[in-house]
């Protein structure tokens, strides 16, 4: 157990590391891409405002200041005085010392001063003469690009992920594992089980060969028969618990459960006196073998635990056959209702009572009830225990109108406006007269 656990950590760990650098890549990829976005969006608007300033000045008028999202503006000379500004950047030293060479009039520019934000924007070079003056259109950095508050939004949501994503690989790592596991603990306590009635026998036949003349072979014959007994049952109610993990399909039939519990009671003659009650026709769909096998485990157990009678109640309610068997035993604590379906869970009262159970009849059943879409559990009872097994029910009536309905019939007669003429066989039509 320790070494599966073991390896649902180490596969949660490598999962986790791999979505991990995933995220990192896909976040820095994230980052990036949304600063490029922000930032191609004011070069593209602070490009479209520089070049209407520009037009103005190469047709002989100033600007006229307006605001908008491209806020700072400034018209400079060559002499680096500013002629005309937008009111954003009225007041504000020169934007930038940047000028653009003739052949290349227009260019980016990222301003950025001690203290102060950074400004994105773009130098316009009106024409090529040597006087001719610059238009600087730009804006302050966003604070989302500016600060780190990107990267930490990214951040979080990439840890926010990893953590679900680790969450959820531990959980489906373990689900996939829990068969496994399942397998172990039932080889574990199937051999402590088995090591019981093996150290028995084994006892037994060692003092025969010790002391052969005072042990009685027949008492040794027999105790070695109850010991083999008790491995067979042991044996076949593990492969019986084995095919249902399997999931492995067996037959269904409709079967009318009134009828099988009856049969089943009255296969158990003799001992404690079992008495049955049915409520009108309960029809369910499964397995006869298996339900017959549910059937006998409750019915041995309630046997084993009655004082003086066993109550077996079939009916049915909300759409589903429920069955109760009920016995005037000592009952079951609360507290051990869940823990007797447990596979080779057996109670004192049990052990003290039956020696030789396998304790895999009640975890069988509660497996086959679940098999059949069904519930087996224990219920209040004012005396003993009451186990309550609920089955979907089987809607008999809607298969025999199915069954009997036929097809109908379609009568094919000749056209009343057409002789009827020979018949000359397929595809063939009479002609004319010769």
């Amino acid at each position: 157990m320790r070494f599966l656990h073991s390896m649902q950590a180490r596969y949660t760990t490598a999962a986790t590391a791999l979505l991990f650098l995933l995220t990192a890549l896909g976040g820095v990829s994230l980052d990036l891409a949304v600063r490029y976005r922000i930032e191609d969006r004011v070069f593209f608007d602070a490009e479209q405002v520089a070049a209407r300033w520009s037009a103005q000045v190469r047709n002989g008028a100033l600007p006229h200041p307006a605001s908008g999202a491209i806020d700072l503006v400034q018209l400079v000379d060559a002499q680096g005085r500013i002629l005309v500004a937008s009111p954003g950047a009225a007041g504000r030293p020169r934007l930038s010392m940047l000028r653009p060479p003739a052949d290349d009039r227009l260019q980016r520019r990222v301003e950025c001063h001690p203290g102060k934000p950074c400004i994105l924007l773009m130098a316009n070079r009106v024409s090529p003469a040597p006087d001719a003056p610059v238009v600087y259109a730009g804006t302050v950095e966003s604070p989302l690009c500016a600060t780190h508050r990107l990267e930490y939004l990214i951040g979080g949501a990439g840890l926010l992920i990893v953590l679900s994503g680790a969450r959820l690989m531990w959980w489906i790592v373990g689900r996939a594992l829990r068969p496994a596991e399942q397998q172990c603990q039932l080889a574990s306590v199937a051999s402590h089980e088995l090591r019981t009635p093996i150290t028995g026998l084994r006892l037994q036949l060692e003092e025969a060969l010790l002391h052969p003349d005072h042990v009685d072979p027949r008492d040794t014959i027999r105790g070695a028969l109850s010991a083999a007994g008790r491995l067979e049952a042991i044996v076949q109610d593990l492969l019986v618990m084995t095919r249902l993990r399997d999931g492995r399909p067996e037959p269904h039939e409709p079967i009318d459960l009134a009828a099988l519990v009856t049969a089943e009671v009255d296969t158990h003659f003799g001992g404690t006196p079992v008495k049955v009650c049915t409520a009108g026709d309960v029809w369910v769909h499964g397995s006869r073998i298996q339900l017959i096998r549910l059937m006998g485990n409750l019915l041995s157990n309630a046997r084993r635990h009655a004082e003086t009678g066993v109550t077996v109640c079939v009916a049915s309610a909300d759409g589903r056959a429920v069955v109760t068997v009920t016995d005037d035993g000592n009952g079951i604590a609360r507290a051990d209702r869940e823990r007797v379906f447990e596979r080779f869970t057996r109670l004192d009262e049990g052990r003290r009572r039956d020696s030789g159970g396998t304790g895999l009849g009640l975890a069988i059943s509660r497996d086959i009830a679940h098999a059949h879409g069904g519930t087996l559990r224990i219920e209040d009872s004012p005396l003993g225990a009451r186990f309550v097994l609920r089955l979907p029910l089987f809607d008999r009536n809607a298969i025999d109108r199915r069954r009997f309905t036929r097809p109908e019939r379609t009568d094919h007669r000749p056209d009343p406006g057409r002789e009827a003429g020979p018949d000359l066989g397929p595809g063939l039509e009479p002609g004319p007269d010769r």
